[in-house]
């Protein structure tokens, strides 16, 4: 899904990447992946994204992530049926970001939380990852908030926007 315009911008590391090298961060912010579910917490992640984005002449690549063991997953007739959230979120986006000015895309995958972001990140090259504080960030179960295991095991700069 791509966000209102068909701005050049879109392809943030052309032009920045002699003789097809890539290193986060070389020239500034091009590409930041945001996690977004529609929370609080999510939406502050993508307003600062968004405002860095635009200060930086980025991009953005807005991801949501199905698990399949969120509360979310309903069953009908034995197979998973997820709702459609991402599609509901789409309009929410468009609206949020409409005066922004930066390019963005908006898309769906399934998996863990924090490894999806971070395989999304590194697939796209990203410069960092942008994600919000959950309220119980640090007194969660087993393994944590999203934002604490990326912050553990990410290859890039993750922000944590409260």
């Amino acid at each position: 899904m791509f966000g209102g315009s068909t701005d050049d911008r879109w392809e943030p590391l052309l032009g920045r990447l002699p003789s097809g090298e890539f290193e986060i961060g070389k020239d500034g912010t091009g590409l930041l992946v945001v996690g977004f579910d529609g929370s609080g917490p999510s939406r502050n992640a993508l307003a600062y994204a968004a405002g860095l984005a635009r200060r930086d002449g980025a991009a953005l690549v807005i991801a949501f992530v199905e698990t399949l063991t969120s509360a979310n997953l309903w069953f009908f007739a034995g197979s998973p049926i997820i709702p459609d959230s991402f599609e509901d979120l789409t309009d929410d986006l468009r609206a949020e970001l409409s005066g922004v000015g930066v390019p963005w895309r908006f898309v769906r995958v399934r998996g863990d939380t924090a490894r999806e972001l971070e395989m999304l990140a590194a697939s796209c090259m990203a410069d960092a990852i942008v994600v919000g504080r959950s309220r119980s960030m640090w007194h969660t179960f087993g393994a944590g908030s999203v934002a604490v295991g990326l912050a553990r095991r990410a290859r890039r700069t993750v922000l944590i926007v409260p």
